[in-house]
């Protein structure tokens, strides 16, 4: 630590200059704008309609290629990000019939490759991720995608600006779900086939120039996008997975954006002009514990290990104010979060006495499978040793696996291994949408084949989500979800850890960014002087 902290003082001097000189040599109303941005991820992530790398994937790839029919506004710092129409206008479920939903498509609009975007672009998307049976059905995608279309009964054209969604069910969350459905030219996906992610083309602000898989992607922007130009004329994206180099190439000005750099650079940064960005958003950092054996089974164990966590201390001491507390799913103050449930505080010797009530008075082994980086996880090795020492200390003696993100999302998504005990997935997730309940908790009943990897049941759940979907009133909804994240508190089927502050630092001749309260960001509105 010493060391690093003389190299960050070393190579600050002079850093900030050195990066608005090359800025301003690129910057400018007759300059090339160009924004390069030092992701977390380890790889580029592939540019099709649901991009790999996780959300990182669709912050800086997803968003940027294409819009869905449904956008996040994510101009408002102040309040967690809203819907706002996007490739769809307008959109309503029939009064007297809920399942039946109409979607007045935006006109006008063309695909990168010059293409119309209409009611036709949006079925063949839907088919490419619903219908096997399809010429241009894509399975992978549809591994990914899917889940957001499982409510989905019927989907038909009406004519070329109108679509119609028949849900199997009163099924409010529907809006949320569309919004990761993103909409890809038909013609370019027959074009070129297989190598379509070589060629990809959608309607979003940013249009797909250059690829190099491993080292950089390159974008620039859509003269004719429908919102309005980006004020910049190219995005570089580079994956540098280690926050150290991720730093180093902001000081330099390789890069004049980098995602979570070490937490003890913070001031350092902030004393050298750099701009340092947090705000509280819908995200959580946890661990998915497997309930069906083991262990973990029991309510209790998962309680203790809860009490066993000093969440405070990662927040402020090692994560130096880049992350606050976690004790539900969602943060205090949303409007998800449950007050009267009592939080979980740092409690060992509460810990240990549940453990033994449970039967485990000298505690388990037991394996935590945990990424290297990658997406929304900040600084997971260092993190997981922290976690690891806590429980320690409590009779939980934890054997950290680490293996690269893009693997580990994948081993999620197919469950708990079914030849060696694991105990828990550390995998960071996003909470922005009321999806996330029925998606990552209910059984099969409420959501057939959801991401319920960790076997959570509880039919008051079960049964409060139902409730949720099937309300068209917000404040009503709000009621249900609340009382949802009280029973997951209460039942503890996650390690709730902390919920990140969406650390990034930026070189100050980036003006006009908004750091919102979303995962996503819009890059439309930066400039660079």
């Amino acid at each position: 630590m010493p060391m690093l902290a003389l190299f960050l003082l070393m190579t600050a001097c002079g850093s900030v200059n050195q990066t608005a000189s090359s800025a301003s040599t690129s910057g400018g109303s007759s300059k090339e704008q160009k924004l390069i941005i030092a992701m977390s991820a380890a790889n580029i992530p592939v540019p099709d309609t649901y991009p790999t790398e996780g959300y990182e994937g669709m912050r800086f790839v997803g968003y940027q290629l294409y819009d869905a029919l449904i956008n996040w506004d994510l101009t408002n710092p102040d309040q967690p990000a809203q819907l706002k129409p996007g490739l769809a206008e307008s959109w309503e479920a029939d009064a007297d019939d809920p399942t039946l939903w109409t979607f007045h498509l935006r006109s006008g609009v063309t695909f990168h490759d010059d293409t119309p975007f209409n009611a036709d672009a949006v079925i063949f998307a839907f088919d490419r991720i619903l219908k096997p049976d399809s010429e241009y059905y894509n399975a992978q995608i549809a591994g990914s995608s899917a889940s957001s279309l499982r409510y989905i009964k019927t989907y038909s054209k009406v004519d070329d600006s109108t679509i119609t969604i028949q849900t199997t069910q009163p099924y409010s969350f529907l809006p949320y779900d569309l919004t990761g459905i993103l909409i890809a030219s038909p013609e370019a996906i027959k074009q070129y086939g297989k190598d379509y992610t070589s060629h990809p083309s959608g309607t979003g602000p940013f249009k797909f120039k250059s690829m190099t898989q491993g080292q950089e992607m390159v974008m620039v922007k859509n003269e004719s996008y429908w919102d309005g130009a980006p004020k910049i004329d190219t995005i570089i994206l580079r994956p540098v997975s280690d926050p150290s180099a991720r730093l180093a190439a902001l000081q330099s000005g390789e890069v004049n954006w980098a995602e979570i750099p070490p937490t003890e650079s913070i001031d350092l940064l902030k004393n050298s002009g750099f701009q340092v960005l947090t705000n509280t958003y819908p995200h959580i950092w946890p661990y998915v514990l497997n309930v069906q054996d083991g262990p973990w089974k029991d309510k209790r164990v998962r309680q203790a290990a809860n009490y066993a966590i000093d969440r405070e201390g990662m927040s402020s001491a090692l994560l130096n104010g880049a992350a606050a507390p976690a004790t539900q799913p969602v943060y205090k103050g949303h409007s998800w979060y449950n007050d009267e449930v009592e939080p979980y505080t740092y409690d060992p010797e509460k810990a240990k006495h549940l453990l033994a009530e449970a039967g485990y008075p000298d505690g388990f082994q037991t394996t935590f499978i945990v990424p290297t980086s990658g997406s929304g996880n900040m600084w997971p090795l260092q993190m997981n040793e922290y976690v690891q020492k806590n429980l320690k200390a409590v009779g939980i003696d934890v054997k950290i696996e680490s293996i690269e993100w893009q693997t580990l999302l994948s081993s999620f998504v197919q469950g708990f291994p079914k030849d060696r005990e694991v105990g828990a997935y550390n995998i960071s997730l996003p909470t922005i949408a009321p999806n996330f309940y029925s998606n990552f908790f209910a059984t099969d009943s409420i959501l057939p084949n959801g991401i319920n990897v960790g076997g959570y049941s509880n039919p008051e759940f079960d049964a409060t989500i139902q409730k949720a979907m099937e309300s068209f009133d917000t404040e009503e909804q709000n009621t249900y979800l609340k009382q949802a994240s009280g029973i997951l508190a209460e039942d503890a089927p996650w390690l709730y850890v902390v919920h990140d502050l969406n650390l990034r630092a930026l070189s100050p001749n980036i003006k006009g960014f908004i750091q919102p309260q979303s995962w996503f960001a819009d890059l439309t509105t930066i400039s660079i002087e």
